[in-house]
């Protein structure tokens, strides 16, 4: 029962970090929509985000997710329109994002955006945007994350990695006790070497595999986990 309690409460803290990343101004909100010129039932308004830009002065990093479709209970579909505005909505920068975000098996849960210290030369500093999702199964639990990276360049933005796995997190279980898990956790570092004048991407990931059994009315783990690396390079147009 231990390790039921540990996922559920992670699951609980999980909804919260998810609910709280969609919090905005609604002032700023009604004055990006009135430009774009949509209303509100064409947004999905639980996945719009914003987050001020550190780097930049009365700057903010808005996500826009336009329904494709109704929102149906059973799945929707969406496209990002990404901008940077002014402390009031006023738009600085547009980009219309050719990726379609589906959620039908596994749910899209939420977009947070990553305001990191992606300092990829001496006048780009980029910005992730992470689409997350997980699954509705409890036995068969499932969760990952894909972080897209942009920077801005004059009234839009330059896309030049898309949609990389940081996170998955799947496993079966007995709901009791016994089960195996599977996790891959990747981070990015910005290495000092450059291609094409953009520093690589150095991606560290941990793998960990964990097991879980019942041993004299005690619920027992064990795990093993193994460090990898590999490097993104620019090719003049992305990161691949």
């Amino acid at each position: 029962m231990k390790l039921y309690t540990k996922i559920t409460t992670f699951l609980l803290l999980f909804v919260m970090f998810s609910l709280s990343a969609q919090e905005y101004d609604d002032a700023r909100y009604n004055v990006v929509l009135k430009q774009l010129k949509l209303n509100s039932s064409e947004v999905h308004n639980q996945l719009y985000t914003e987050k001020k830009m550190p780097n930049l002065e009365d700057s903010y990093i808005i996500v826009v997710p336009i329904l494709l479709g109704k929102l149906e209970d059973d799945g929707f579909s969406v496209k990002n329109t990404i901008l940077i505005t002014d402390s009031e909505g006023k738009i600085k920068s547009k980009y219309i994002d050719d990726t379609e975000f589906g959620s039908d098996a596994t749910m899209l849960d939420s977009f947070t955006i990553d305001t990191g210290l992606y300092k990829l030369n001496s006048n780009i500093r980029a910005f992730g945007i992470t689409a997350n999702y997980r699954g509705s199964s409890k036995p068969n639990p499932y969760s990952s994350s894909d972080i897209s990276l942009y920077y801005p360049e004059g009234k839009t933005l330059k896309k030049i990695l898309d949609s990389y796995n940081l996170r998955t997190y799947s496993g079966e279980w007995d709901m009791n006790c016994s089960g195996e898990f599977e996790e891959d956790n990747s981070i990015i570092i910005v290495d000092q070497a450059k291609t094409n004048g953009f520093a690589d991407l150095k991606i560290k990931t941990e793998r960990m595999k964990k097991f879980t059994k019942e041993i004299d009315g005690e619920c027992s783990e064990s795990k093993i986990s193994k460090i990898s690396y590999k490097t993104l390079k620019f090719n003049s147009f992305v990161y691949q």
